[in-house]
């Protein structure tokens, strides 16, 4: 070899080397391709690369040399740390544990030391690990009763699963007394001092109510298991029910304080609720609903015409010659004797001029742009998707 190529080669050996202190194995090919690139030019094959390093290649490892190896490292973590390690300090090797051992625990069983008991509670187990201390002792345990092993698990397991941030929360999870709630607060005491505080803040949310409580009150958890959340801020006033009696009664009484029906905006701020949480909530749309109790919307959607654009001008024509209006009524009277609004008229024929002439009668000039016949029956030609300018 050239000297070139003998320190390119010799910095390889060294990037292996220095992954072996590091991860405890050699490297596979796919992690060092740069490496590979060297290994191949220079020796044939990784394997022969991985031999001239002083390594043997993982590929003629037997099952027994892998499980010694494993153990080994194990023993060496032991005798540095003064302890086993965590499955997490041994991910890298975590795939061939499970492999050759089947289990992080059996793994460590097989190096002749104890597995830690770590494995992850049911919900079930935690409960009754609660009540079993309460029967033996008589009394609810406390966060110092877990930690001293009692025959109940970690505190933090407790807060997580039950998905809690305090003791008092655990108890009444698992149908236990919190000492505080009964010593300082009974169940009517502590329901009408937090509707007072909801009322002094003007509290909608539970999560401003947990910021927001003096250290003695209950929880958000128990104001729900106990009283409902939502009861107790319809009673402080912060939130206002959505049911049809409460939509019904609100609207009397905004139509009544008006003098005249009340649009939807007016009632979504009256109930300072959408008019989405009210159809959610009656299963009707809002118009639908308040004609269900015999009340007229404000706004409702035009009627559809269903007729022929032929069907619409002799409509016209008719109504207006029984009505004394020989050249065509004007637009004032459409909807009250048709039926039907300028809007959908003009949306068919252009302009009423355009409807005039389709029904024989005399065109009237207007204050716009006076258009001819002609330039009126090529407008009429052309789809009704055609943009107007």
């Amino acid at each position: 070899m050239k000297p070139t190529e003998e320190k390119t080669v010799q910095a390889a050996f060294s990037k292996v080397q220095e992954f072996f202190q590091l991860h405890g194995r050699i490297p596979v090919r796919r992690e060092m391709e740069n490496v590979n690139t060297i290994a191949r030019r220079h020796f044939g094959s990784w394997n022969n690369f991985i031999l001239a390093a002083g390594f043997k290649p993982r590929v003629n490892k037997t099952e027994e040399e892998i499980k010694q190896e494993l153990l080994a490292l194990l023993n060496d973590f032991y005798d540095r740390n003064g302890r086993i390690p965590m499955r997490r300090e041994f991910s890298a090797r975590s795939t061939s544990i499970r492999k050759y051992f089947g289990s992080w625990n059996k793994f460590i069983t097989a190096g002749g030391y104890n597995a830690n008991d770590r494995r992850i509670p049911s919900i079930g187990k935690l409960k009754n690990s609660l009540v079993k201390f309460y029967i033996k002792h008589h009394r609810s345990p406390t966060i110092r009763d877990c930690l001293h092993k009692n025959g109940l698990y970690n505190d933090r397991s407790y807060f997580t699963h039950f998905k809690v941030s305090t003791w008092a929360d655990v108890l009444e999870y698992a149908g236990l007394n919190a000492y505080f709630r009964i010593t300082t607060m009974t169940e009517s005491e502590a329901k009408s001092k937090v509707i007072q505080l909801i009322k002094k803040h003007r509290i909608k949310y539970y999560k401003d109510y947990e910021r927001l409580k003096p250290e003695n009150y209950p929880s958000a958890w128990y104001l729900k298991e106990k009283f409902g959340w939502n009861n107790l801020c319809y009673l402080a006033g912060t939130k206002i029910p959505i049911t049809k009696i409460s939509i019904k009664d609100h609207y009397l009484s905004l139509a009544k304080t008006l003098g005249r029906t009340p649009t939807t905006k007016e009632l979504e701020t009256k109930m300072r609720a959408t008019t989405g949480a009210m159809k959610w909530k009656t299963g009707l749309p809002l118009n639908k609903f308040l004609e269900s109790i015999g009340q007229i919307p404000a706004r409702k959607a035009p009627t559809r015409c269903k007729l022929t654009k032929k069907e619409l001008a002799e409509l016209y024509k008719r109504k207006s010659l029984e009505h004394g209006f020989l050249n065509g009524m004007p637009r004032s009277k459409l909807l009250e004797l048709t039926g039907y609004s300028r809007d959908i008229y003009e949306s068919r024929f252009y302009n009423i001029n355009g409807l005039r002439l389709v029904c024989g009668f005399e065109l009237i000039p207007a204050a716009c742009k006076p258009y001819s016949e002609e330039e009126l029956r090529n407008i009429l030609k052309k789809p009704r998707y055609v943009k107007k300018k």
